[in-house]
């Protein structure tokens, strides 16, 4: 049974305005962590000041919450792609291929987290004597400036008119 015959219109835009909200909140969490690895931990990277342990240790906090954050971002996408879609017949094919290039950018950042999580465990259990290495900040770097894109590109397609 679709979504619009169990929910009243006021529920239906309560329910997308809240969906939207959890979408645009893990954005928030997810890009201001990166920015954070960037912007304030990488510095520290070339001092031993904090110690490298500490580092190390606060960024794989950030990592554990990641992947929570990555599984929100595509529940709550799907809904809103379901949202904007209600209510028309079909969407302009350019609304189509520049969604498409946004799926296909966050499932690109998505690979990266979880294929450097992997990199991080292997790593870990190869040598235990050696000291915590520091955070992988290329992986953060790749990962802002797609998340960059991708926000331009959401704020391009919540403007399209259609």
């Amino acid at each position: 049974m679709p979504l619009r015959g169990i929910l009243k219109e006021t529920d239906m835009s309560f329910f997308a305005t809240a969906n939207h909200w959890f979408h645009l909140t893990s954005v928030v969490f997810w890009m201001g962590g990166l920015a954070f690895q960037l912007f304030v931990i990488a510095p520290f990277t070339v001092s031993d000041n904090p110690p490298p342990a500490y580092l190390t240790a606060l960024s794989n906090r950030f990592n554990k919450i990641v992947g929570p954050i990555i599984l929100i971002l595509i529940a709550t996408g799907g809904v809103n792609i379901g949202f904007r879609r209600a209510g028309h017949e079909a969407l302009p094919p350019g609304y189509i291929s520049m969604l498409g290039v946004k799926v296909f950018l966050v499932a690109s950042i998505a690979s990266i987290h979880f294929f450097g999580m992997i990199r991080s465990q292997l790593d870990d259990r190869t040598d235990t004597n050696q000291p915590p290495t520091l955070p992988r900040l290329g992986y953060a770097r790749l990962s802002f400036a797609l998340g960059v894109l991708i926000i331009f590109i959401a704020s391009m397609l919540r403007q399209w008119k259609f």
